[in-house]
């Protein structure tokens, strides 16, 4: 299910890649989560994001979303890789 609000992923990373339509958008977050500058990875390539469950010592800013498509017609296919470590403990 995409996601239209900017966020950080409940993982330790996620990588990313949109083989079909707009790419996923990123930027540094501010207080209100939503970045000055989004920036959208181009369709093909990929993006490894680090997530909450990260070590605690790590500051994670960068926030990502699904572009908002929705009402235009067009499409997407995403393909999401999570460790499996992450899966196994029902995150």
């Amino acid at each position: 299910m995409p996601c239209s609000r900017f966020h950080v992923d409940a993982m330790t990373a996620r990588l990313i890649c949109t083989g079909r339509g707009a790419g996923t958008q990123y930027g540094l977050a501010n207080a209100a989560m939503d970045p000055e500058t989004v920036y959208t990875v181009p369709t093909g390539a990929a993006i490894v994001l680090c997530g909450k469950r990260r070590s605690p010592k790590a500051k994670v800013d960068l926030v990502h979303r699904s572009p908002p498509i929705q009402g235009t017609g067009q499409t997407r296919m995403v393909l999401v890789l999570d460790p499996i470590a992450d899966l196994d403990e029902g995150v």
